[in-house]
């Protein structure tokens, strides 16, 4: 008992300035670029008050910084660190769209989250890049043996420079390919030879097929002839010499003679991956005319020159992208190219370009959290110092998780460890590092989705239970955007999962993703309903008793339904004083069971209340150490002790389509009113078609309530109404009209 009540205090006495959080992931894969006839940005705006009322605290923001593919940009091809729709147009809208939602956030209390890619980065300018010629002609048999992988062939082109000042005009010159290392594990690749000039450009021309054998003069065999804007198909040779010999017949017609350039790729085809490109690479170029080997003269080129961004800002080049001369194979997770270009975090020019881009989304942005992209895949000791700048700047984001892609809980923890490792003792104390809990969401995912999976494996699959982390180390959620197949997502009643994440409080800060909130409005009414009982009842529980799992101390009688199909678990200690008691039915079938609880803190007699009203019964009663407890097929409940039948939690859905009307406006379509400019920072125009009493009364209220304007309108058969606003503070207010008994609103976010 004693045990109890110290865990409770220092809980309360601890939380007094830390709440529960919860975050809403507020965008999905492919989410569109226009929503009810707003940009994606400027919509999520319009729902920042459904958010709040729902209790979230963190609102994870889509990648804000511009990609390689503009407008059709999901954001993680990142270009230009700083352009967030200044110039141009992202995914979300313009800067300004973005400007409204995140004021529209910071009116709520909603602090915002940015989803920030440190891994990779595309869409530079190409340039001249002698670290990648020297990794290509280093790689080596041995070392392809022990896992080094060859540069991407996508990721490169090759020049060779014409006329001008060179000794290269017009003549015949063959290109011998081969693999550099003759590596077994390239043998039989397909690759494709293209090559043009600035003078043809790129043809559109039929493709050539190779002709065996073409290891040309070195191998005593024909060779095959091509042009430039051709592109031929080959192999790697795994016999003989191993050479293609592709010969290229230049005149006058083909180059500038004042200067040009010869353009040549070696693309690996069907390359699903880093590992499956080939170690292709010029054993020779024979200049007929000259007489000589010209291949020393080849340049290899990578798109990494980021010095003509927009903003002028994050300016980068090939030192600061994988190989650029330190020592790397290529190899795994953490030098592998997987994306893009890989960033070295190593080099001191991205160290600092990405730490002070960081700060910049802090204090210029108003960011109050990271989502830190593809963690596997650089040094956790990155992460470490990073935070340390921050902390020594004075920043200290209350919300930094890692997106460590991988199911083994082992490696998500460890990461975490990493991390901490590299943090100064006191970032460590001003910053929490999170990472987000792949292994507990794929036993959840197996418990609504896979017949026969024993759920209780749930209870022991957390980073928390499984892999001894706090609480303070881990996200847990359900879904998200790197889930998009039918069969990677949770197909049958996410809802229940849903139900664990939210209602076990020490596992983490919960996650809820976006459709499972905005497209499900009757899970949406869940989920607030447990967010509002988490808060009210469980929240800083100390200790959690999970009563039917393998081999626990608390008997269960099941009457109907199986302790296999079923979680039932206690939280104690929480700040309401009062002990929850949580039962997930996973089963087609009817719960009934009699469960044994932890007494701690009931006593006989005691009762607790059903506080969703989703049972069977509005009570169990405590009787010999254990309640009796009934549910619905595929459904959950939360049990809070007390009598508490006057404060059921409704589960509605808690929202209805918004009726927005055209680009920039809010209509609401029964009543027939209008609002516009919308956002709006001098006036707001109310224009109304109603016109069946002599009269027209509007309000435009707070978010809070408070009435702000207000007005009586002698009605005509439409008209309009200008409302000034420019002393009003940035947020989301409401503009409601009543006229004939009838009464319409209508949002309005005014932004400055």
């Amino acid at each position: 008992m004693l045990k109890h009540i110290l865990c409770a205090f220092m809980l309360l006495t601890f939380h007094t300035l830390l709440a529960q959080d919860f975050i809403l992931q507020d965008w999905y894969w492919n989410y569109p670029q226009t929503e009810n006839r707003m940009r994606w940005a400027e919509y999520l705006s319009t729902r920042a008050d459904e958010v709040a009322d729902a209790g979230f605290t963190y609102v994870w923001l889509m990648p804000l910084s511009q990609g390689t593919g503009g407008g059709y940009s999901v954001g993680y091809d990142v270009r230009d660190y700083y352009n967030l729709g200044d110039k141009g147009l992202n995914r979300y809208g313009q800067r300004r769209h973005l400007d409204y939602l995140l004021d529209s956030l910071k009116a709520r209390g909603l602090k915002p989250v940015a989803d920030v890619v440190y891994n990779h980065r595309d869409g530079g300018k190409a340039e001249t890049n002698p670290a990648l010629r020297n990794y290509m002609y280093q790689l080596s048999y041995a070392g392809v043996g022990n896992g080094d992988n060859a540069y991407p062939s996508d990721r490169y082109r090759l020049a060779l420079p014409l006329g001008g000042s060179t000794a290269n005009y017009s003549g015949d010159y063959y290109f011998k390919v081969r693999s550099k290392t003759m590596h077994p594990r390239y043998f039989g690749k397909e690759y494709y030879f293209e090559a043009w000039t600035n003078k043809k450009g790129r043809g559109n021309k039929p493709l050539l097929n190779e002709s065996e054998p073409n290891g040309g003069g070195d191998c005593g065999q024909p060779f095959n002839t091509m042009a430039v804007q051709r592109v031929i198909k080959a192999k790697v040779d795994e016999q003989g010499c191993g050479i293609d010999e592709f010969k290229i017949s230049l005149d006058t017609s083909d180059f500038y003679e004042s200067g040009d350039t010869l353009w040549m790729t070696l693309k690996t085809g069907n390359a699903s991956g880093f590992g499956d490109h080939a170690d292709l690479y010029f054993h020779g170029i024979w200049a007929a005319e000259q007489g000589r080997d010209i291949s020393g003269e080849v340049l290899y080129q990578t798109f990494t020159d980021f010095s003509d961004v927009w903003s002028g800002k994050g300016i980068m080049n090939w030192r600061d992208f994988k190989p650029n001369g330190t020592p790397t194979g290529l190899r795994g997770d953490r030098d592998g190219m997987w994306f893009y270009y890989d960033i070295d975090q190593e080099a001191s020019n991205a160290r600092q370009v990405m730490f002070e881009f960081t700060k910049w989304l802090w204090t210029e942005i108003g960011i109050r959290g990271y989502r830190l992209d593809a963690v596997k895949h650089f040094d956790p000791a990155f992460v470490g110092d990073l935070l340390d700048y921050m902390h020594d700047n004075g920043h200290d984001p209350g919300m930094v998780v890692g997106e460590y892609y991988d199911g083994n809980g082992a490696l998500l923890k460890g990461w975490v460890d990493a991390v901490k490792a590299a943090m100064d003792a006191d970032t460590r104390s001003a910053i929490d590092v999170r990472v987000f809990d792949f292994a507990l969401r794929y036993s959840l995912k197996q418990a609504c989705d896979a017949f026969a999976y024993d759920v209780r494996q749930v209870f022991n699959s957390s980073l928390v239970d499984a892999y001894g982390a706090s609480g303070f180390e881990a996200v847990t959620f359900v879904g998200n955007h790197d889930f998009r197949t039918k069969e990677q997502k949770v197909q049958n009643d996410p809802i229940l999962a849903y139900a664990y994440i939210l209602s076990n409080n020490q596992l983490g800060v919960p996650c809820v993703y976006y459709p499972d909130y905005f497209k499900r409005p009757k899970d949406a009414g869940k989920i607030k309903a447990l967010i509002e009982a988490h808060k009210k009842y469980i929240f800083g529980a100390s200790a959690r008793f999970y009563l039917n799992n393998y081999s626990s101390s608390y008997s269960s009688n099941f009457i109907s339904g199986y302790p296999n199909t079923s979680l039932i678990y206690q939280l104690s200690g929480s700040v309401s004083g009062r002990e929850v008691i949580v039962a997930i039915n996973f089963a087609g079938e009817t719960l009934k069971v009699d469960q044994s609880v932890d007494m701690g803190q009931l006593s006989e007699g005691d009762t607790l209340t059903d506080i969703f009203a989703f049972s069977a019964y509005p009570y169990a009663l405590v009787k010999n150490g254990q309640i009796y407890m009934e549910l619905p097929p595929r459904s959950f409940s939360i049990w809070v002790q007390g009598d508490l039948q006057d404060r059921i939690i409704p589960s509605d859905p808690p929202f209805q389509p918004t009726g927005l009307g055209r680009y920039g406006q809010e209509e609401d379509k029964a009543f027939g009113i209008t609002l516009y400019p919308n956002p709006a920072t001098d006036f707001v125009i109310l224009t109304y078609r109603q016109a069946s009493a002599a009269y027209l009364d509007y309000e435009l209220c707070a978010a809070d309530g408070r009435v702000l304007r207000s007005g009586r309108m002698n009605r005509a058969a439409g008209g309009e109404i200008k409302i000034p606003v420019s002393d009003l503070p940035t947020g989301i207010y409401q503009v409601t009209v009543r006229s004939g008994g009838k009464a319409g609103s209508a949002s309005l976010l005014i932004g400055h």
